[in-house]
């Protein structure tokens, strides 16, 4: 068990982050809601990237509705589906424009995906991208309001731009790719580009000693660290213990195939009868599949753990084996704080 218990050399600041999700999915529903999106949202979200995706339609007749709105600007990066269909929808088109005048303002990720398209019958509105078009503007011209005629072509005019413009984005192309391989390689750029975005994570001070020990342990492949050991962080309450482990946590859990962060175990277990059970819970639906199938028994739910872990070790190759255990190390990391420290008032 490896123990760091001098690490706080000053007190610890975060920025504000108001993103909700890293990822907002631009579709048309009809190309691609059970099939392509379908997969590509699954594989998001098993690579621990929180992702938005519209799976009711939460849409208003002729606008979006502000949970769309909401989410749109609560996004760190945007994946638009650009399918054969996509134009035909006056949804997609209005999620368009302001996916890209976020981009404008904010220098927001937006990775168009040419799913069966090419970007010149987008970026000029050819082919089904130019019928869609026509078949907007045709219905613009049987209105008889005025004022809604006006509104419609404002709209038709932002929609075109807005197509031209994402044309000439550099995007991921489908033709001619395996659909997992293509899905793999569309989530791997993805966890790349937002990992950059470092700004997003805490701002420690005075820290960087301790993190770079903890980072070398975890990253230690050798002796017990790459078996999956016990990290202790010790110190005096409030002196960051907390946001010291969260700030590794955020670092690395994308690195690792299961990662659970769970904290202030004592309190919880103290607070309420099936506290340890409800603790459990929350491990096995972050480390495996949900199941309907309930538990009511702490044993039990040991014996799932360790099925599961058991599992995963069998049917993983080393490098999935290693991931595993890591994330474990960072949990252990959790637990202990929380178990053994100030609050047990034992190691």
């Amino acid at each position: 068990m490896a123990v760091l218990s001098k690490f706080v050399e000053g007190p610890s600041s975060s920025s504000t982050n108001n993103h909700k999700y890293e990822v907002f999915l631009s579709f048309r529903g009809v190309d691609t809601r059970y099939g392509f999106t379908n997969h590509l949202h699954k594989a998001l979200l098993d690579a621990n990237i929180s992702t938005f995706l519209d799976d009711e339609e939460i849409k208003t007749r002729g606008e979006l509705k502000p949970e769309l709105e909401s989410a749109i600007k609560a996004s760190r990066a945007f994946v638009i589906v650009l399918s054969q269909n996509y134009a035909s929808s006056s949804w997609c088109l209005d999620e368009l424009v302001p996916i890209l005048e976020q981009r404008m303002r904010s220098n927001q990720i937006v990775i168009p995906i040419f799913y069966h398209v090419e970007p010149t019958h987008i970026g000029k509105q050819e082919s089904t991208f130019g019928v869609a078009i026509a078949e907007h503007k045709q219905k613009m011209e049987k209105m008889t309001n005025a004022n809604k005629r006006s509104q419609l072509a404002q709209k038709i005019e932002g929609w075109t731009n807005a197509l031209t413009q994402v044309a000439n984005l550099k995007g991921m192309y489908a033709k001619g790719r395996k659909e997992t391989e293509f899905v793999e390689e569309i989530v791997k750029d993805i966890y790349r580009r937002l990992h950059k975005m470092i700004s997003d994570l805490p701002q420690l001070f005075g820290m960087s000693d301790s993190i770079e020990f903890i980072t070398s342990w975890l990253k230690d492949d050798s002796s017990e660290s790459y078996r999956g050991g016990i990290l202790t962080i010790l110190g005096m309450g409030g002196t960051g213990k907390t946001a010291l482990a969260k700030y590794v946590y955020q670092l690395y859990f994308r690195e690792f195939d299961a990662t659970c962060f769970i904290e202030d175990i004592g309190r919880t277990c103290d607070a309420k009868n099936n506290g340890l059970l409800d603790l459990q819970k929350q491990l096995v639906d972050a480390i495996s599949k949900k199941s309907s199938i309930q538990v009511y028994d702490v044993p039990v739910y040991t014996s799932k753990i360790e099925n599961v872990l058991a599992y995963k070790k069998l049917n993983g190759s080393c490098s999935r084996e290693k991931k595993l255990l890591g994330s474990l190390k960072i949990l252990d990391l959790i637990v202990h704080r929380n178990l053994g420290i100030e609050e047990r008032g034992h190691q």
